[in-house]
């Protein structure tokens, strides 16, 4: 089974359940003519949807009559859309899943997320396919071309996370002050992080003494103070698999949404985190304490996003 499964709702689910649902989602698609094509390949997805933004994406190979499946994942729709420099998207080693790399200057590291519109991604790339005659085929083609890691610019993504496991902190107390010295702060790194990306060696230097002055005020802090009443929100890579992050971030916004096959709650929050805003979706189960507008929520996150082609 699939591990952030739990996190839509499906905490008590076991492997004949799981393929139970799988079954019974396809063939209503099927019946229905509800699954989402492309004919040139023969890749179809069925989405089941258990409440308003969460639900399971089944991936696999319909030609009109059979879906044969390949493999599923929990989602979350993510509300809010960001720009990005440059995106590249690269296929999975294993299945016809796709990851990508963006770089985001506000969170001041190179983002890695699982795609979630893939389908919307295969369109758009089928077309530009048709201009490279090939004996090898569409499919194989496009296979082919993919390994060259094409970036796109100027594309938008919508983020959203899966977690299965959290805890809230209480806020830290900021004055108006100091949220518009962290503001102006936060300006000037971005601009000093686009500056050093293009090779600006002054720029580089600042960063560099900025963040050697970063680490002796901590450390001196460290010594009699918690860690989470100096660090107001982090996101920094975690564990071995490129596209999982640990996250502090403030709760901007909190729903409550209920699966409706198991009858479990999901809170969904809008999370600030670096200056980033994106959508994490965690089981009641799984989170210690009591969410709300203004608390932070701490722990471990599986990125995925939608890329506006």
């Amino acid at each position: 089974m699939h591990l952030f499964l739990r996190t839509v709702g499906f905490s008590e689910f076991g492997a004949n359940d799981e393929e139970k649902l799988i079954k019974t989602a396809i063939k209503s698609a099927i019946n229905t003519n509800s699954v989402i094509l492309n004919k040139e390949l023969n890749r179809g997805i069925v989405l089941v949807r258990t409440s308003e933004k969460t639900g399971i994406c089944i991936y696999g190979q319909y030609d009109g009559k059979k879906f044969k499946v390949e493999y599923y994942y929990p989602y979350l729709l993510g509300s809010a859309s960001s720009e990005s420099e440059e995106i590249t998207i690269e296929r999975h080693i294993d299945k016809e899943s796709y990851a990508a790399v963006s770089e985001e200057l506000k969170a001041g590291v190179t983002l890695i997320f699982y795609v979630q519109n893939v389908m919307e991604y295969l369109d758009f790339m089928v077309p530009l396919m048709h201009n490279n005659k090939s004996d090898y085929g569409t499919f194989n083609l496009l296979t082919r071309n993919l390994s060259e890691k094409i970036p796109f610019n100027g594309k938008s993504v919508v983020l959203s996370a899966l977690s299965v496991g959290g805890m809230i902190l209480l806020p830290i107390s900021k004055n108006q002050h100091q949220i518009k010295k962290y503001n102006d702060a936060a300006t000037v790194r971005k601009n000093l992080l686009a500056a050093a990306k293009k090779g600006d060696e002054d720029a580089i230097e600042s960063l560099t003494i900025e963040d050697l002055d970063t680490y002796t005020k901590l450390s001196k802090r460290i010594i009699c103070e918690d860690v989470f009443t100096i660090v107001d929100s982090s996101f920094m890579p975690c564990g071995v698999e490129c596209d999982q992050y640990s996250v502090v971030g403030e709760i901007h916004d909190l729903i409550v949404e209920i699966n409706s096959i198991t009858g479990e709650q999901i809170y969904i929050m809008t999370l600030e985190c670096n200056d980033m805003f994106f959508d994490v979706a965690i089981n009641s189960y799984d989170l210690i304490g009591e969410p709300a507008v203004g608390r932070r929520f701490k722990g471990q996150i599986w990125l995925q996003g939608a890329i506006n082609f």
